[in-house]
């Protein structure tokens, strides 16, 4: 039987914690081990992790030198053949995790599996974003076609990369699922998207995402630069283009359609 760890990052985001916490616990599969970091939270947080602490395997609300490292060690505590993390502002959706521990136990070779995954904005409203198959090269010089809370590992890729980098504060979901990609390169059969909403990504004003745009970029550069990826400049603008147009036909292909990019905060 495979085991899924969850672990929750989480610093002063009392106001949609319980949300997420109760979004884990309801999913209602055996095994499950949820861990939660808090990072010494001066809001309601701790209080509200103590309602369901008897259902946890693992919390501590302390200073944690940020949210890589909460996750870092959060993974440590853990014992899971399977891995990921939820944002604490952010949702599974119902029968997520059992979707996710059929994939795994009925196919030995996986190694990565991610879903489809929606914006969620204040008053409830949801803009659906579909997704498609693993591409390295779309994600290294496009975009990334995987969805950090719709997505899920085994423990053996995680450590064969060396985990979440503590380096980056901002980027380190991406820098990580490159790694994955890369290790997984001569095996795509590893990798498995799925079209079915596994998560919901919560969009408001006090997300890292949202009010600290600018420091990803220095991070996004870094990570680049990593993989070999060239300084801005015409040449690179050309290869995100062709990658971009790849991106486009996969959609099609696989999706039957274009996307079309909305303007944040509209349907």
């Amino acid at each position: 039987m495979v085991r899924i760890s969850i672990v929750t990052p989480s610093y002063n985001q009392g106001d949609y914690l319980e949300e997420t916490i109760d979004s884990v616990l309801s999913q209602g599969i055996p095994g499950l081990e949820y861990i939660i970091m808090d990072g010494g939270s001066t809001d309601h947080s701790v209080e509200i992790i103590r309602k369901y602490e008897k259902h946890l395997a693992y919390w501590q609300s302390q200073p944690d030198g940020g949210q890589t490292q909460a996750i870092l060690e959060g993974f440590r505590r853990s014992t899971g053949q399977v891995l990921a993390w939820i944002n604490s502002d952010d949702l599974y959706e119902p029968g997520t995790l059992a979707k996710v521990k059929r994939e795994f136990e009925a196919d030995s070779k996986l190694q990565l599996l991610y879903g489809d995954y929606s914006l969620l904005y204040r008053g409830g409203r949801k803009v659906a974003k579909p997704k498609i198959s693993f591409d390295f090269n779309i994600s290294l010089h496009a975009f990334l076609m995987i969805p950090q809370p719709a997505s899920f590992w085994s423990r053996d890729l995680y450590e064969a990369v060396g985990g979440v980098n503590p380096k980056f504060q901002y980027a380190f979901d991406y820098d990580l699922f490159l790694r994955f990609g890369k290790h997984l390169d001569d095996r795509p059969e590893a990798i498995r998207h799925v079209h079915d909403y596994f998560a919901q990504f919560r969009v408001h004003e006090d997300s890292k995402s949202v009010s600290l745009q600018e420091r990803f970029m220095p991070e996004y550069e870094a990570i680049l630069a990593q993989f070999g990826v060239p300084p801005r400049g015409v040449m690179r603008e050309i290869r995100k283009n062709v990658e971009l147009i790849r991106a486009l036909l996969r959609y099609y292909q696989e999706r039957g359609f274009i996307p079309i990019r909305k303007e944040a905060g509209k349907a």
